[in-house]
């Protein structure tokens, strides 16, 4: 098969390599995923290195799922509609851009048993994670959305009725169905924090926080002792990089050896 990898600027915390080395022994794959760090002005040296066939394909992760698109020859109507791509695969000298951050999050809700139509929601964060996150929740048939934002001009591409807002004006929404946490706050090793707190821990029912590590976050702990349902990133994680595989491989995985590399994932995760 060849190699695999993912870029970022810090990869010290990713669990990607654990993952894709599962799904490699549990499919019987002969190849290898390396971690690739790189700086803003080094990814158009890797671009060569893939076009050259270095690669088989590439995952993307902060801060590049924006920046990677100026690079791709060609990007997926689902990468498209949501603005970033994760997800590069190499195919006749051409680079392909995808997203399945949004499989991921949709295999979350689903496998939690959590509905989004006409569901009030608030989202937190903006970033390339936040796009697909929403993009799967417009294609629920949500309610409406707010996404809590802090930037004054914030470019996140918005739909009617949704709204953006401060985090300062989260507590005059008073309650809603669903919270989705998509910053890195609470996450490994600022595991002390909460993006929400005080006035702004509005009531939900469900609160799914798409961090990964620590197991259970501030706001999930918060959120569960207020008797909501909280969910973390993992199943995200997982289910994205499954998704990967099947771009990469051009075949299907069912739900058995998702299920399988999650568990393996989270008994190392979470001893």
């Amino acid at each position: 098969m060849g190699k695999l990898g993912l870029l970022g600027e810090k990869l010290g915390h990713s669990y990607s390599k654990e993952i894709h080395e599962i799904f490699f022994k549990i499919a019987q794959k002969k190849a290898n995923y390396n971690l690739i760090e790189r700086k803003i002005n080094e990814i158009p040296d890797l671009i060569m290195e893939l076009k050259e066939g270095k690669y088989k394909g590439i995952n993307v992760t902060i801060p590049y799922k924006v920046e990677i698109m100026k690079y791709l020859d060609e990007v997926t109507s689902v990468a498209k509609n949501i603005g970033a791509v994760n997800t590069v695969t190499v195919k006749d000298g051409k680079l392909i851009g995808d997203n399945t951050d949004y499989s991921g999050f949709l295999k979350t809700l689903e496998l939690n048993k959590i509905e989004v139509e006409g569901k009030k929601i608030l989202m937190l964060g903006t970033g390339g994670a936040a796009k697909a996150v929403y993009s799967v929740l417009k294609d629920g048939k949500a309610g409406n959305i707010y996404i809590a934002t802090i930037s004054a001009n914030d470019p996140f591409p918005l739909k009617k009725p949704d709204r953006l807002i401060y985090y300062s004006e989260i507590k005059n929404i008073r309650s809603v169905d669903i919270i989705v946490n998509c910053t890195p706050v609470g996450m490994y090793p600022e595991i002390n924090m909460s993006p929400l707190e005080g006035s702004n821990m509005v009531d939900a029912e469900n609160v799914i926080d798409i961090i990964y590590n620590p197991r259970e976050t501030v706001l999930m702990k918060k959120y569960r002792e207020k008797g909501a349902k909280v969910v973390n990133g993992l199943m995200m994680l997982v289910a994205q990089a499954l998704k990967s595989e099947e771009i990469w491989h051009d075949e299907e995985y069912g739900e058995e050896i998702l299920i399988e590399i999650y568990e393996k994932l989270s008994e190392k995760l979470y001893k």
